[in-house]
């Protein structure tokens, strides 16, 4: 993890979360003209050069991606059936792999580093709602999926979590806060099971 990647995991997943902007009432959004502009651009592009293509196009998957400022180390592989909001806020690290029908709603950073594997239909949620505050501004937070994590099918992940290395993600569970590394973790609200170290030697 370089140094930039460490700065987003410092504290507790509360601790993480920050608004996006000074909002003027409820209705306005957050974002600026050019984030706008931006978000659209990769919408279109998304649906018409992306969702079409085979599987196998993974290469031109992981262009289009960098082209619209995605972070690319190595040979990740990116599933055309997926949504990704934000690509200029997305890091994606060598053999990590985003599954079929994930989305990644990443209102604030996501790191997916090395061999992790988000599983189908998973959601990573960037972002929610001050509700102590009666404008109900944005808050964003980063979410980093470790090396060598599993995320099973279906799972939520909320703003600000941290997923631990070699940490499995049983399907359905709804995770709001750290999990730690080479623990199986399941649930509403997510909690380790047991251990996976056996897995290292």
């Amino acid at each position: 993890m370089t140094n930039q990647d460490s700065a987003m995991v410092v504290g507790k997943p509360a601790d993480r979360l920050r608004r996006k902007s000074a909002q003027a009432d409820r209705y306005t959004s957050p974002w600026s003209l050019r984030e706008r502009f931006g978000m659209l651009a990769w919408r279109i592009v998304e649906c018409l050069l992306m969702r079409p293509t085979p599987k196998a196009l993974n290469s031109w998957r992981l262009f289009l991606l960098r082209i619209f400022g995605c972070t690319v180390r190595g040979h990740p592989f990116v599933h055309p059936a997926c949504l990704i909001k934000i690509p200029w806020q997305l890091t994606i690290e060598d053999r990590a792999a985003i599954g079929p029908h994930v989305e990644i709603y990443n209102l604030g950073e996501v790191l997916l580093q090395e061999r992790c594997v988000v599983g189908q239909h998973s959601y990573l949620c960037g972002g929610s709602h001050d509700l102590s505050d009666p404008e109900l501004p944005l808050i964003i937070g980063p979410i980093v999926i470790g090396p060598e994590a599993f995320i099973g099918a279906r799972v939520l992940i909320l703003p600000g979590v941290l997923i631990g290395p070699g940490a499995v993600i049983g399907a359905g569970s709804v995770v709001s806060r750290d999990m730690p590394p080479w623990q199986v973790c399941v649930g509403n609200p997510c909690k380790p099971l047991k251990s996976r170290n056996w897995l290292r030697s």
